[in-house]
């Protein structure tokens, strides 16, 4: 995950996804200074690495090295964490999540580790029931089923019409007749289709 963090307590927003669950785009990143050898396992860092500041997760201290990974990453980083490359530890996140600690040492790698095991079963499910999902949305069986009370809205957009699909008051899909573009969100992809004119 790429940090823009300044020195001295002074934060910046972060960006990128590999500490999702952690850290969200747009957070402040609170960095506390202090010597590599008080890190923990399960500590959050900030570091330099090829221009560029980021914040993972240690996963493991081995001869003096901290082994570093994103929260939201399958796999540990390639190179092990060197000390001229170490800012400080990541201790506070401030953002559309609201101002939050970030956990560090052993309750912080086992709240990891959690995630890496949801995020595993879930793709696992996912893997499995995306081939009964594309036939379900095939059949449109569950059009006859499942009708839920949608509205739609037409505007002029810069490149022509746009047709909108509401449901509860969120835009569920999208159609540009002009360049026949479609997008609609699961699982009203399962009672919604382009049109076809």
């Amino acid at each position: 995950m790429d940090r823009q963090i300044h020195y001295s307590g002074l934060t910046a927003p972060a960006q990128g996804v590999s500490m999702r669950g952690t850290l969200a785009p747009g957070d402040c990143l609170r960095v506390r200074a202090l010597p590599l050898g008080e890190l923990q396992a399960g500590d959050v860092v900030a570091f330099r690495r090829g221009g560029r500041v980021w914040a993972h997760r240690v996963v493991a201290l081995q001869d003096g090295h901290g082994w570093t990974q994103g929260d939201g990453n399958w796999r540990r980083d390639a190179e092990p964490l060197a000390p001229e490359e170490f800012i400080g530890r990541v201790e506070e996140a401030d953002g559309p999540l609201g101002r939050r600690p970030v956990v560090g040492g052993a309750r912080g790698l086992r709240r990891a580790r959690a995630r890496h095991v949801v995020a595993f079963v879930r793709w696992g499910v996912l893997s499995v029931a995306a081939p009964f999902y594309r036939v379900l949305r095939a059949s449109r069986i569950v059009s006859c089923l499942w009708r839920p009370e949608v509205q739609v809205a037409q505007f002029a957009a810069t490149g022509g019409i746009q047709t909108k699909f509401i449901h509860r008051g969120q835009t569920i899909a999208c159609w540009q007749r002009q360049t026949r573009v479609w997008t609609c969100q699961a699982p009203y992809d399962l009672i919604l289709f382009p049109p076809t004119s």
